[in-house]
C-alpha cells in the first residue's frame, strides 16, 4: 500500500524518469480500455474532445478500488461517482465483507511528473470531513445512493477507511503538504478514541497517495499472481468425477507452511474474505498446531482449493490410494485461508511437528471455458455455511441450565438454543441468552464488561472458563436477578428507540449517535443505580418513570460531556473505548449539593 506516513519529503523531490510521460500514457490507456465500459459516461461521452483523459481519470480511482477494495471490475467501475457534482470524491465503495471503505480522488497526468498541490489536498479532504458529517447531497447520486452502506461503516468500529488521492504522476507530494496529510491521519485515527496505536494496515483511517509507479506495482503483482502447486502428496486420497473433477485427501503441515512461504496471499485471489488479521479463530489454529499437532485434524475443518489444471503423478497407482502424488495448476484457497496462513505463519515449531499436522483438503478442477458464475457459486457456498457459535455451547453449561430451571419455577422460559423467531415474537415471558447477556453485563457496569458488549459480545463465550463469562455468568446470578435485570433492560431500550425515532439523524448527529452507540453505558449506569435491583428475592414491579426521567438526564450530560470535550469523537468508537466508558460513568453520578 501507499501510506502517507511511510513516505518523505525526498521521494517527491525525486526527478522524473524520462520515460515517465510514456508510461502515464500507457496507463492511462491500458486502465481506460479495462474499465471504461464498467463506469458511467455522463459528462464524458465518447467523442468529446477530453474523452480519453477524463475517462482515463475515471479508470484510476476505479482500478484503486479494485485493488484495495478486492472486488471485481464490474464492481469497481460501478464505484465511480465523478462528476462536476461529485464534491471531490470521485469513486467510493464499502465491501461488507472485507469491512473496508475505500474513498478515492484520482487524476490523470498526461506528462508523468505532476505532483499534488495543497489545493488538491484540502479539497478532498473537506470532500472525506463531509463523508464523515454523512452530508450526502454534496455528492454525486451515485455517491448518495450508497448513503446505507456507508452509514452501516460509519457506525461501526469494525471498518477501515481508506482515504486514497492517486494519479499518474511523482510519488509522494510536496514537505508542507506531505506534512498535512499525515497531521490529518494522526487526528482522523486520534478522534476514533483508539487505546492503543496499531500497525498502518489496522488504523481505522487510512491515508494513501498513489503515484504511477505504485499503480504500475500493483498492476505487475496482479498480472503475476497465476499459483502453481507442484509435486502434493494426498495421503488416503480420492477422486470425484461428476459434474467436475476433484481430488480430496489429507495435506501434511509441513507442504501447507511450504505454499504459504513461497506465495502468501497470493493463494487467495478468489476468497471472498481473504485474511481477517490476528482473529481468535487464528490464535486458536496455531495454538491446536503448536500444542497438539496429532489431533489437528479432528478439530480443523480443512481446506478448500479451486484449480485449472489437476495433473496425477503417472506413478500413481490406481487400485491402491493411501498416497498420491499431483501437479494442481491457477490455485485459489477458496476456503480455510484462515488455516493456511496460521500454519504458514507458526514460529517455534520442529519440522517433524510439522509434518505431524494433517490437514483434510479438497481440490476442485474448474474447467477452461467454465463461467464465472460456477466459482463464484461454489466460493459462495463454502464460505456461508451456519456457523457454530461460542453462545452455542454455553446452552449447554451447567449454570445456563440451573438459571433455565429457575425461570421454570417463575413461570418463565430461557431460550438457551438460537432460534429463527426474534424475541419479540415470543411474548414478554421468554428470555433469550442473548437477552440475558445484554441484561446482566449493564447491570454489573464495570467499563471493560461495557466495551466488550458493545465491540466483541463473542469473547464472553469464547471461554466458558474464562473471566469474561464467568463475570456474567455464575453462581450469585439467581434466576429472580436475571429476570430483574432484563424486565428493566428492556424499558430502557424501548425508550432509546422511542428517542431515537423522535431525533432527526442529519440536524442531531451527536444525539443520534449517542443513542446509538452510548445505548450499553446508558443501560448500565440506570440498572447498577436501581435500588433493590441487585439483591431482590421477588421479581420487582418496573418504575418506568424514574427509568425515563434517569434516562434524559444522562443523556443530556453525555451530550453535553461530548461537544465539550470531544466535539471531533467517533460514538461508535468513544463509546467502546474502556477509559472513554469509565469517564462518561463518572459524569454521570448525580451531583451531590
Amino acid at each position: 500500500m501507499a501510506f502517507v506516513t511511510d513516505l518523505t519529503a525526498e521521494d517527491n523531490a525525486t526527478t522524473a524518469a524520462a520515460t515517465a510521460n510514456l508510461m502515464a500514457t500507457r496507463l492511462g490507456t491500458t486502465l481506460r480500455e479495462r474499465f471504461e465500459s464498467f463506469i458511467h459516461k455522463r459528462e464524458c461521452s465518447i467523442g468529446q474532445t477530453d474523452y480519453n483523459v477524463k475517462m482515463a481519470s475515471r479508470a484510476i480511482a476505479a482500478f484503486v478500488v479494485h485493488h484495495l477494495g478486492q472486488v471485481d471490475d464490474n464492481v469497481s467501475g460501478s464505484s465511480v461517482c465523478d462528476s462536476s457534482q461529485d464534491g471531490g470524491i470521485d469513486a467510493i465503495h464499502v465491501n461488507h465483507t472485507e469491512k473496508t471503505v475505500v474513498v478515492v480522488q484520482a487524476k490523470f497526468s498526461q506528462s508523468g511528473s505532476s505532483t499534488w498541490t495543497n489545493a488538491d489536498f484540502l479539497v478532498f479532504k473537506q470532500a472525506c470531513d463531509h463523508l464523515i458529517e454523512e452530508e450526502y447531497d454534496r455528492f454525486d447520486p451515485i455517491l448518495r445512493n450508497k448513503r446505507e452502506d456507508i452509514a452501516q461503516a460509519l457506525n461501526s468500529i469494525d471498518y477501515k477507511f481508506l482515504f486514497v488521492m492517486a494519479h499518474t504522476g511523482k510519488r509522494g507530494a510536496a514537505s508542507t503538504i506531505l506534512s498535512d496529510m499525515q497531521q490529518w491521519q494522526r487526528e482522523l485515527n486520534e478522534a476514533a478514541s483508539l487505546e492503543t496505536i496499531p500497525p498502518n494496515h489496522e488504523l481505522p483511517f487510512q491515508v494513501h497517495l498513489v503515484s504511477s509507479e505504485d499503480i504500475t506495482q500493483w498492476r505487475h503483482a496482479q498480472t503475476s499472481a497465476t499459483v502453481d502447486l507442484e509435486d502434493i502428496e494426498l495421503e488416503q486420497y480420492g477422486k470425484i468425477d461428476n459434474p467436475y473433477t476433484a481430488f480430496f485427501g489429507v495435506v501434511s503441515g509441513d507442504q501447507i507452511a511450504e505454499w504459504w512461504q513461497q506465495h502468501a496471499s497470493k493463494l487467495f485471489t478468489k476468497n471472498i474474505r481473504n485474511l481477517l488479521g490476528n482473529t481468535e479463530v487464528n490464535e486458536s489454529i496455531k495454538q491446536t498446531a503448536l500444542n497438539d499437532p496429532e489431533h489437528f485434524w479432528f478439530y480443523n475443518n480443512g481446506i478448500t482449493v479451486l484449480v485449472r489444471t489437476a495433473e496425477p503423478h503417472r506413478r500413481n497407482k490406481t487400485n491402491q490410494r493411501d498416497m498420491g502424488r499431483f501437479n494442481f495448476r491457477d490455485v485459489s484457497v477458496i476456503n480455510g485461508a484462515q488455516t493456511v496462513s496460521s500454519i504458514g505463519s507458526l514460529d517455534g515449531i520442529n519440522e517433524e511437528n510439522l509434518a505431524n499436522i494433517k490437514v483434510q483438503a479438497r481440490f476442485i478442477q474448474i474447467p477452461d471455458g467454465a463461467s464465472d458464475d460456477i466459482v463464484n457459486s461454489i466460493t459462495r457456498a463454502n464460505n456461508h455455511q451456519n456457523r457454530v457459535l461460542g453462545r452455542d455451547f454455553a446452552s449447554q453449561h451447567p449454570q445456563q441450565i440451573r438459571l433455565r430451571d429457575e425461570l421454570i419455577i417463575e413461570d418463565y422460559t430461557y431460550q438457551l438454543l438460537r432460534s429463527d423467531i426474534s424475541s419479540d415474537l415470543l411474548g414478554d415471558k421468554s428470555i433469550d441468552i442473548d437477552e440475558a447477556l445484554d441484561a446482566l453485563a449493564c447491570l454489573n457496569c464495570k467499563p471493560s464488561t461495557l466495551a466488550l458488549l458493545k465491540s466483541q459480545r463473542g469473547k464472553f463465550f469464547e471461554n466458558l472458563e474464562g473471566s469474561a463469562y464467568k463475570t456474567i455468568f455464575n453462581s450469585s446470578v439467581s434466576g429472580i436477578k436475571l429476570i430483574n435485570a432484563v424486565i428493566h433492560h428492556r424499558v430502557i431500550e424501548r425508550r432509546i428507540k422511542e428517542l431515537l425515532s423522535q431525533t432527526n439523524r442529519q440536524s442531531d448527529k451527536k444525539k443520534y449517535g449517542i443513542l446509538t452507540h452510548a445505548n450499553r453505558v446508558l443501560a448500565g449506569h440506570i440498572l447498577s443505580t436501581t435500588p433493590n435491583l441487585q439483591r431482590a428475592t421477588n421479581i420487582i414491579q418496573v418504575d418506568e418513570t424514574r427509568l425515563s426521567d434517569e434516562l434524559t438526564r444522562i443523556l443530556t450530560v453525555t451530550e453535553a460531556l461530548i461537544e465539550s470535550e470531544y466535539p471531533t469523537a467517533y460514538p461508535a468508537r468513544f463509546f467502546s473505548n474502556v477509559d472513554k466508558i469509565n469517564l462518561t460513568l463518572e459524569r454521570l453520578q448525580p451531583v451531590v449539593v
